[in-house]
């Protein structure tokens, strides 16, 4: 396949900075994009398992706040007191009841605690700090207390436990005094802490989960909570996970964040990058318009004036109001444009005074032995005859020596050659005792078109000269002028000898070779023709034996007028 030229030097550079462009973007989509993912992982990653660590810090002051105060009501002395006066039988159960709520009551950073109750060993449950009362105890919680009551080691531990409706999250700690077991204290935390667990953000779509021993204890989706932890692997499976480990309590926060929702963060940062960099590259394209327009412009400038001189319009004058390294060619240009045209002009004013002298050589060459001739002849009309064709003679051939050296008026109209061509074929006629004969027919649309002067004559002379040598049956010439199109045309048409074709391309060469002295006036009549008019213009022969010949002369119409103009002007001016 063959490429494509493209000529425009802007086009060029436009192609070559979209290939760029577009090698870039396949570059920045192949590889930059890759790479960005793989750092925005890392760091979204890093991200979470901050986040996660940050929460888990709450989660445990929090923890230890609620832990603490949990362990002081149960090592309370007083609480135990009355705890262990109560299973003795030695206090009554609402004084005791009293007193101990009377030290809870006292406690700070109550703000987390829904619920505390104490169940003492024996006896209904005390509702000490609550919203919700109880008045039995239920049989679960009574056999985890006959089951430790009856071990010989005491149960320091915490347990944590979420009720299956309210989801509600309770903590139990076990009463002793030494050895001996007098209830256990349980106290439900209120919606504050889930709601902050709630309240967290792992990007749009990623969840907390708060476990204990393996157990989740916390989980936005609550269908989840008292579950093991192996319920949270199909959602570890298919996203990042993050997790922290809390302070000796078997207490673990853990962060999972779907996969989908990294993607989207990493396709959202390479959307903005590629916009980025399409509006980098926009401005840059714009950029390079605006460099190429600075450059074409003067450089288009420069083009037009060449086409000018290419053309023949020498008088160009470019603008170079800049200053830059375009305005200093410019100049140089103008500079080099106004010497061609100072020279131009200089060679064609040369041109044109050796034209004239040549014309005005040619004009002034009469043929002195048509002039002895026609003396001649007056002179024998006179002896012999006392006629007016004598006077007729005498006119004419004044008239024909008065238009001939005359030079005020290089160009004249048709009507005005032909008039004095006239006066030519009259005395020719005289001449030849009339045995020659004329026709002129000439289009009055073209009369008073302006010819050069004396360019018809030289080419009836020839044809009087060649044509007609015998002339002893008589010769016709016709003039034919009419115009077609654009251009002007004169036939010189006769019945003469006529010309081989041989003849004729050898009289066609001598119009172009000046050392050739035959043919003089119909060649300086061609030479005329293609210095006023252009290579187009001029003669053309056609000529058989026998037949005769005809001389065409081609012109072009609208040149007359200004070509009359310039060689007045320029004869005024010599």
């Amino acid at each position: 396949m063959k490429w494509i030229k493209i000529r425009s030097l802007k086009h060029k550079i436009i192609m070559v900075f979209s290939v760029i462009t577009v090698i870039l973007i396949i570059l920045q989509v192949g590889f930059f994009q890759h790479w960005v993912s793989a750092i925005i992982l890392r760091q979204s990653e890093a991200y979470f398992q901050e986040t996660v660590r940050q929460i888990g810090k709450q989660v445990d002051l929090q923890h230890t706040i609620i832990d603490t105060n949990a362990r002081v009501i149960r090592n309370n002395q007083v609480i135990k007191n009355y705890l262990k006066d109560l299973k003795q039988h030695t206090i009554n159960y609402q004084i005791a009841k009293y007193q101990i709520a009377r030290q809870i009551v006292r406690l700070p950073n109550l703000d987390k605690m829904e619920n505390i109750y104490i169940f003492p060993v024996g006896y209904a449950p005390m509702n000490l700090f609550y919203t919700d009362a109880i008045f039995q105890i239920d049989p679960e919680t009574q056999r985890f207390i006959h089951d430790h009551e009856n071990r010989d080691s005491r149960s320091d531990g915490v347990i944590w436990t979420v009720k299956p409706t309210t989801h509600q999250l309770s903590m139990m700690l076990l009463i002793y005094d030494g050895s001996e077991l007098l209830g256990l204290l349980q106290i439900d935390l209120n919606d504050t802490f889930q709601n902050q667990l709630d309240d967290v953000k792992l990007g749009k779509q990623g969840s907390v989960f708060l476990l204990n021993q393996g157990q989740i204890l916390f989980a936005k989706d609550r269908e989840l909570i008292n579950r093991n932890e192996s319920a949270l692997d199909r959602l570890s499976g298919s996203g990042t996970v993050a997790s922290y480990q809390l302070n000796d309590q078997g207490w673990k926060l853990i962060g999972i964040v779907p996969s989908i929702e990294i993607r989207n963060q990493v396709n959202q940062v390479n959307k903005i990058i590629l916009l980025m960099e399409l509006f980098v590259f926009a401005c840059i394209f714009l950029f390079a318009l605006v460099i190429l327009r600075m450059i074409l412009k003067p450089l288009k400038q420069i083009m037009r004036g060449m086409e000018s001189i290419e053309q023949g319009r020498l008088d160009v004058i470019m603008d170079k109001s800049k200053h830059d390294e375009f305005s200093v060619i410019i100049r140089h240009f103008n500079d080099m444009a106004e010497r061609v045209n100072r020279l131009i002009k200089t060679v064609y004013y040369q041109q044109l005074t050796y034209r004239k002298a040549e014309v005005i050589n040619l004009q002034s060459k009469l043929n002195p032995h048509f002039l002895y001739n026609t003396l001649d002849m007056i002179y024998w009309m006179t002896v012999v005859k006392d006629e007016e064709e004598i006077g007729d003679a005498i006119i004419s051939l004044s008239n024909i020596l008065r238009y001939s050296i005359s030079h005020q008026n290089e160009f004249v109209p048709v009507a005005e050659d032909i008039e004095q061509l006239e006066n030519y074929l009259k005395i020719q006629r005289m001449r030849f005792e009339n045995k020659l004969a004329y026709q002129v027919q000439i289009d009055p649309e073209i009369v008073d078109i302006k010819i050069p002067k004396l360019l018809i004559q030289p080419l009836v002379e020839n044809a009087i000269k060649y044509a007609f040598q015998q002339m002893l049956l008589g010769g016709t010439i016709t003039i034919r002028g009419y115009a077609s199109g654009d251009e002007l045309l004169f036939e010189v048409v006769d019945n003469g000898v006529g010309m081989p074709s041989e003849k004729v391309e050898a009289l066609l060469a001598t119009f172009e070779n000046k050392s050739q002295p035959s043919g003089l006036g119909i060649r300086l009549v061609q030479q005329r023709i293609r210095y006023l008019f252009g290579e187009e213009y001029g003669l053309s022969i056609q000529s058989e034996m026998g037949q005769g010949t005809t001389i065409t002369l081609k012109l072009r119409r609208d040149a007359g007028i200004q070509q009359a103009e310039l060689w007045k002007d320029e004869a005024l001016q010599a």
